[in-house]
């Protein structure tokens, strides 16, 4: 009588971890134009995802985009490049507080999104007017605030609120 033992074995994952947390890497990006195919950017691996199945891959989160990429959409740099992404920080405004006249200009007492009020900033309001101008034109028009000159002579902005 013959008995045979089979031993379950895990089976491997069909690839491997090429890049590490921190690597830098450029995309894949074809281009009819040009021959390049790899971007000029070079973007830092913000996470690694592990497969979750043995017949599925690594997959890495990059700099910017919401999107995964596998390991053929990206190519690693070695040494110290030129074009390097760095990571930038987004500030959102959160609400508007008061119009306020600084060294002769319009600007805006700022409250921002995830802050308490002790981090409220003063903003030109030509820089809010480029970024948030409908949050600007419906606190202008909600308020009644309106800013002109005194006089033509003077060149003195005044805000007017009413109540």
């Amino acid at each position: 009588m013959k008995i045979s033992i089979t031993h379950s074995k895990k089976k491997a994952n069909i690839s491997k971890e090429v890049f590490e947390v921190g690597d830098l890497v450029r995309r894949y990006e074809p281009s009819d134009k040009t021959r390049q195919v790899w971007s000029n950017e070079v973007y830092e691996i913000e996470r690694v995802f592990k497969p979750k199945k043995p017949y599925s891959v690594y997959e890495y989160k990059v700099g910017a985009f919401k999107d995964k990429f596998k390991e053929e959409e990206l190519l690693k740099v070695i040494g110290n490049p030129q074009n390097k992404i760095m990571k930038t920080t987004k500030f959102t405004v959160s609400k508007l507080i008061k119009p306020v006249i600084k060294d002769n200009k319009e600007h805006y007492e700022v409250q921002w999104k995830g802050y308490s009020k002790k981090h409220n900033t003063i903003e030109p309001r030509d820089n809010l007017l480029e970024d948030v101008a409908k949050m600007v034109d419906q606190f202008e028009k909600k308020n009644k605030i309106k800013f002109y000159e005194m006089s033509s002579n003077r060149r003195k902005k005044i805000v007017e609120l009413v109540v």
